[in-house]
């Protein structure tokens, strides 16, 4: 028989059986069971679970496939005799491909930036000699001036003739009371009526990508490992 037990102790709601198991050479364990059960039927039963736990004790960092027709013990057993290796774990990550992409324009108003001098004066009041006295100090500052552009273009009327304007009023000759010219007439002057229209430029919103194919990369997450069989240490009574 693989299980021998040894003793047994009662408890408040199961009872803790000691025993020794021949599996690997003779191992000294224990097991908590329920009250009411008998011990060495229950063991028996729990022989492969009881070796299981025996092995996982041993082989702390196992991991262990289940293979298909075999009990969990056969499992593991197999896993051992295989030189207790755990498999090497990929992890492949793909990266869809992804189509090119026109830049994206936009269109604003061109600003240009200049820089001006001004003069700024600061009043302050101070001390001197016993007296406040209020002093003024200039001084000269360069600030940057932004300045939108605009384009100048000739208005038209309805009938399509330009627009103007009177710049000087014609006026007539004035003659003294002999007929001599003493003011001399004045020609109209007109100038065109313009209209401003911003000036405009192109700009770009967001920039223009490549397509890119899809990609694929697998890189190992955990590389074949050797697991180490640790000693068994006994339950002491």
């Amino acid at each position: 028989m693989a299980i021998t037990i040894n003793s047994t102790r009662e408890n408040d709601n199961d009872q803790t059986v000691y025993f020794g198991i021949d599996y690997d050479g003779d191992k000294k364990w224990h097991a908590d069971i329920p009250k009411d059960a008998e011990p060495q039927a229950h063991l028996d039963a729990m022989e492969d679970t009881l070796k299981c736990g025996i092995l996982r004790q041993q082989y702390i960092e196992a991991d262990v496939p289940q293979l298909e027709d075999k009990t969990a013990l056969e499992s593991f057993e197999a896993w051992i005799a295989g030189g207790a290796k755990n498999a090497e774990i990929t992890e492949t990550t793909v990266t869809p491909a992804q189509p090119a992409v026109d830049a994206v324009m936009g269109e604003r108003q061109v600003v240009v930036e200049s820089e001006v001098e001004e003069e700024v004066s600061t009043t302050e009041i101070v001390e001197v000699d016993g007296k406040y006295v209020e002093q003024t100090t200039t001084e000269t500052v360069t600030k940057t001036v932004s300045t939108p552009q605009f384009t100048e273009h000739q208005l038209y009327n309805e009938d399509g003739t330009p627009q103007t304007r009177v710049v000087t009023p014609a006026k007539e000759a004035v003659l003294d009371e002999d007929g001599k010219e003493i003011e001399a007439a004045v020609e109209e002057v007109t100038e065109p009526v313009l209209h401003s229209v911003p000036t405009m430029e192109s700009y770009e919103i967001s920039p223009a990508t490549e397509g890119t194919d899809e990609t694929v990369e697998t890189i190992v997450v955990r590389p074949e490992t050797v697991v180490e069989k640790v000693a068994w240490k006994d339950t002491a009574e």
